[in-house]
């Protein structure tokens, strides 16, 4: 059964994401994108995760931070997609909106798992 997240399969959702594009700003090196990208899913849920916890921490400081960190990771690949919703987080916690977060958060965690789908493909070299 596919990975579900906010109602839709994970395949089902459209990423962002572009290898060519990547490999362009990393000057072409296919084998650094692979490294990059294996570490990325490797790091990821731990990441997600620290966005999860700063949530039920109800401090808009630690969201922000959070977010702010999950964002930087996330823009390696994706310029929209999961870095937007990561920006929208932090964005709620530097402006201490916290109730919004919960959708936000539903949102990103779709947009991870579908990316992390693209990214094993292409770390694997497939």
């Amino acid at each position: 059964m596919p990975e579900t997240r906010g109602g839709l399969a994970a395949e089902n959702i459209v990423t962002p994401w572009n290898p060519e594009r990547m490999l362009t700003r990393l000057g072409g090196d296919e084998a650094l994108a692979r490294q990059l990208a294996a570490l990325f899913i490797d790091e990821c849920p731990q990441m997600l995760d620290r966005v999860r916890q700063s949530l039920k921490q109800t401090d808009p400081d630690v969201v922000r931070r959070a977010a702010h960190a999950f964002k930087g990771s996330v823009a390696n690949f994706v310029e929209g997609g999961a870095a937007a919703s990561a920006l929208e987080l932090e964005s709620i916690g530097r402006d201490n909106r916290l109730t919004e977060a919960p959708p936000v958060l539903e949102r990103l965690e779709g947009e991870i798992a579908a990316l992390l789908i693209d990214l094993r493909r292409f770390a694997e070299g497939a």
